[in-house]
């Protein structure tokens, strides 16, 4: 919870991209009091909006596992819990995780007034 009662929700080892081009492999996004954010593996801003700024979509032939995200007017490829960490060893996300995280953070963006389609 932040300091006004509001609950935090940060996704953690998620793959976000720019089209084909990886922005970030193990990065962030937090949802908190109505905005977004998008940080990079090292915690550096990418981008951050209102909620209600945001508009979401999920990536087709990708089983949900993929949003497309517009944030600011820039299209962002992202996928909650896409790599996941075990000691030193990166392994694929599993694929019901990935899915499940995706839809928490849609229902997020459209809960905070932002367009989910």
């Amino acid at each position: 919870m932040s300091s006004n009662g509001v609950k935090t929700r940060i996704f953690d080892e998620v793959h976000i991209g720019r089209g084909v081009r990886p922005v970030a492999q193990h990065g962030y996004v937090t949802v908190e009091d109505g905005m977004i954010t998008l940080l990079g593996s090292d915690r550096h801003l990418i981008e951050s909006a209102p909620l209600s700024r945001v508009s979401a979509t999920e990536a087709r032939f990708t089983d949900g596992r993929t949003l497309h995200m517009r944030v600011n007017g820039t299209r962002y490829n992202v996928s909650p819990r896409w790599g996941d960490r075990a000691g030193r060893l990166l392994r694929p996300g599993r694929p019901e995780d990935v899915r499940r995280e995706a839809e928490e953070l849609l229902e997020l963006i459209e809960t905070e007034g932002g367009d989910v389609s």
